[in-house]
């Protein structure tokens, strides 16, 4: 093998790569990056066996092959280079990096030990504008349990209903919904259709979704088949497990009707609750008091060691009965924060019933949230 290509796009293509090696004793291939060439292109691949990587990044090719080395110590070494070329040759499964006054041979492994990624075999897909999946999965990220007790807790749910995709979110006491309308995306997929996505996936994507690598498209594709999904880019293919678990039923979770309905500026209520929270001691509690008839909302949070706070709010509006309900403040700041606009309207029932997060005129995101007992 003997390739050269451009350092930059060589180190953005292995540090994802890297990112998916596994620190694995037992099978130290893992650890490993594998290396391929093939025409005027470089495969940069990577696996811990539940989730895949392939990159490509182009070059001039004067000998197709391929070599096997460690991801960390390549990645750590091209990420001190400045120049801007790089020359790899690869020889008795070792490889040979020259770049300006560097001169590196990198011991490697056969790449006869490396395992096959696979490839989803189906016809089914979902096309969608890479901004707009990588908004939506940031809306609901957050709500993601990272437990491993309950992997269908510790991911995503991706569904197809008549309105759109849906894209859901939970941990049982929060629950971030985000629908994305049939109009923005392009599938054969039936509605009622639904994969569970692993947390980790996830981030992978997210990650797969800002890093540009000689890739001027603004489409993934996602491909599912019954046990994999497949998220591509023009030149990034990441496959992942899926998780085979019932997913729990988030409409049940949703309240339809609200006794208290507020709407407060972004603002003002992101920093009373990040003022109040640095009171509310090891559990994370703010109490929240809303009283239409003063028309206002006051923060308090106390801890024997640390002091106690209150903060008074002015809404926009409030309509309802006087309420006192006690919130995880860092929970309730992630639902605030993953809402979209100037204003956040908060619905709530009573003290010990979920409360509904969402901007004032957004009408495709929401947020749960259970409260704490008083």
């Amino acid at each position: 093998m003997k390739f050269i290509t451009l350092v930059e796009n060589l180190k953005k293509a292995v540090g994802l790569a890297e990112r998916i090696t596994s620190k694995n004793i037992t099978l130290p291939i893992l650890n490993n990056i594998l290396i391929e060439t093939n025409k005027n292109k470089i495969h940069i691949k990577a696996t811990d066996l539940e989730l895949g990587i392939e990159i490509n990044v182009s070059g001039k090719t004067e000998k197709e092959g391929k070599v096997v080395i460690p991801a960390r110590t390549f990645s750590d070494f091209l990420g001190n280079l400045s120049e801007e070329k790089i020359n790899l040759e690869a020889k008795d499964n070792n490889l040979k990096a020259e770049s300006g006054k560097y001169k590196t041979t990198f011991q490697g492994f056969n790449s006869e030990d490396f395992p096959i990624i696979p490839e989803v075999k189906t016809d089914k897909y979902l096309e969608i504008e890479k901004v707009i999946l990588k908004e939506g999965l940031d809306q609901v990220i957050s709500s993601v349990s990272y437990s491993s007790n309950y992997p269908e807790l510790s991911s995503v749910l991706f569904k197809i209903e008549k309105e759109g995709l849906k894209l859901v979110g939970t941990d049982r006491y929060r629950l971030s919904l985000k629908t994305i309308p049939l109009e923005k995306i392009n599938t054969n997929l039936k509605e009622g259709f639904e994969v569970i996505v692993p947390l980790r996936t996830i981030q992978e994507v997210l990650k797969m979704l800002t890093e540009e690598i000689e890739d001027n498209s603004k489409i993934i594709t996602i491909s599912p088949d019954p046990n994999q999904i497949q998220f591509s880019t023009g030149e990034i293919r990441l496959i992942s497990r899926l998780i085979n678990a019932q997913y729990p039923d988030y409409n049940k979770a949703i309240p339809l009707n609200f006794e208290n309905q507020i709407v407060l500026k972004r603002k003002d209520l992101e920093e009373a609750i990040k003022v109040t929270g640095i009171f509310s001691g090891k559990i994370n509690d703010v109490k929240f008091k809303f009283n239409p008839s003063k028309k206002e909302v006051v923060l308090e949070a106390q801890d024997p060691t640390l002091g106690q706070s209150e903060t008074v709010l002015e809404p926009i509006d409030i309509k309802g009965n006087p309420l006192e309900i006690r919130f995880n403040y860092r929970f309730f700041l992630d639902g605030v924060e993953a809402s979209k606009g100037e204003e956040i309207f908060l619905g709530l029932n009573k003290e010990n019933l979920p409360a509904l997060i969402r901007g004032k005129e957004e009408n495709d995101f929401i947020y749960i949230l259970v409260p704490m007992s008083l």
